[in-house]
């Protein structure tokens, strides 16, 4: 092999998904299983409709905290110690719209460590102690994090883009002080033993393992509720922040955008990624680079089901803030006046497919890769369409884009430090 010759470059245009098992289980949750696989461990989430939108602000992410923290029969200590003798890692997510339940193990070990995860789910007292300690930590913990500028900065940016709707509330300090174990006790009734939305499987099961698993998930209801629909109107808005002793100010910048439902979303993660998306992104190249101002800069599309939202996010040294701000300006000016050169624009494709390839790899990324379509009703064929849009998306539509979704005008500018 000549070493001295680039391989050749090949244009991937499609990728050939490795559906799951799709099983609709007699209490309305799905059941979602990727069982072709080598691996010799397994994982199991059971997911449910128990986000932070369904509650206040703190007790989605404090009832996540205490599901493996003792029932009437079994200690903390006790949950642990035998999940642990299994090999077996849990973990749990409270978002705004789920909350989600995990156990990864060995393969032949992955039916007992789920039935110790779902009884530890189904049976948990919510002791008293226990959840005095969580709260004291979780405070402290919010305390220091509410010191970052780069926290402050996020709050307030997602507060002011949201602020007709639950998306856009914020827990306080004094939040935590009005805990009530009670309403922890309420959310866990209604929205996770009545609550379930559905099971993934990935891991190399049989029948009767996999019957097993089924068997566990109809222990809980699947009472889903209808979405409510929320108002995303939000006003353009600057926002600065001075804070004492700040070194660092932190930067958002952004509007209420869409989600990959929507027909533009497709062809905006180009853009998107042409100017903040990658290491080798515009902003980066601008603002890092050229300029010094920062360690990082970055840009995303961040989603929600029902809409979604477009950030620029850095931290600056204090003195470089304006700079920084009208040098973002800038850059998207660019883009609304000039053509993006096919070189670059070429690198940008290849990246983004490059993306799609690598998180699609492996059984549990498969896995991934379903549930965040399947989430928005649509299906792995998603993938595939994107890659076509994505290699046949041109230099003028790009223009286009960034002339209909980044007028500065409609910005959300957030400063903080």
């Amino acid at each position: 092999m000549d070493r001295t010759i680039a391989p050749e470059i090949k244009n991937i245009t499609s990728i050939s998904f490795q559906e799951p098992e799709i099983i609709h289980l007699e209490n309305n949750a799905s059941l979602y299983a990727i069982r072709k696989t080598e691996e010799k461990t397994a994982k199991i989430d059971f997911v449910f409709n128990a986000g932070s939108l369904q509650t206040n602000t703190l007790i989605a992410g404090l009832t996540a905290s205490m599901l493996f923290s003792g029932t009437d029969t079994k200690t903390s200590t006790e949950i642990n110690e035998e999940i642990d003798s299994l090999g077996g890692y849990t973990d749990t997510g409270a978002m705004s719209e789920r909350m989600s339940v995990s156990i990864v193990g060995l393969k032949e070990y992955i039916v007992q460590l789920t039935e110790m995860m779902v009884d530890a789910i189904l049976h948990v007292n919510f002791d008293s102690k226990e959840l005095i300690q969580l709260i004291q930590d979780k405070k402290k913990k919010f305390q220091i994090s509410l010191e970052k500028v780069s926290t402050v900065a996020k709050r307030e940016f997602i507060h002011t883009i949201y602020e007709h709707n639950p998306y856009g509330r914020l827990a306080y300090l004094e939040d935590f002080d009005r805990v009530k174990r009670e309403d922890l006790i309420s959310f866990h009734q209604k929205y996770i033993l009545e609550g379930l939305d559905y099971v993934t499987i990935v891991g190399a099961l049989t029948d009767s393992e996999l019957q097993r698993i089924q068997e566990l998930a109809l222990k809980f209801k699947s009472n889903k509720e209808p979405i409510e629909n929320y108002n995303f109107q939000y006003r353009p808005n600057q926002i600065i922040q001075e804070k004492e002793g700040a070194v660092q100010t932190a930067i958002r910048i952004g509007r209420v955008l869409f989600n990959k439902t929507q027909p533009d979303y497709k062809q905006f993660m180009v853009l998107n990624t042409i100017l903040g998306g990658y290491f080798g992104s515009r902003l980066m190249s601008s603002i890092r680079e050229d300029k010094g101002y920062t360690y990082g800069i970055n840009s995303g599309i961040s989603q929600n089901l029902q809409s979604g939202y477009f950030y620029i996010a850095t931290e600056v040294n204090k003195k470089y803030r304006d700079a920084t701000i009208q040098a973002i300006q800038e850059e998207i000016k660019k883009l609304q006046n000039e053509l993006v050169g096919e070189d670059e624009l070429s690198l940008v494709k290849n990246y983004i497919i490059g993306e799609i390839l690598e998180q699609s790899d492996g059984p549990q990324a498969m896995m991934d890769r379903f549930i965040s379509v399947q989430l928005f009703g649509m299906n792995l064929s998603y993938y595939n369409d994107l890659m076509k849009v994505i290699n046949e998306i041109s230099a003028k539509e790009i223009q286009q884009l960034a002339q209909k979704y980044l007028d500065w005008e409609d910005m959300v500018i957030v400063a903080v430090g």
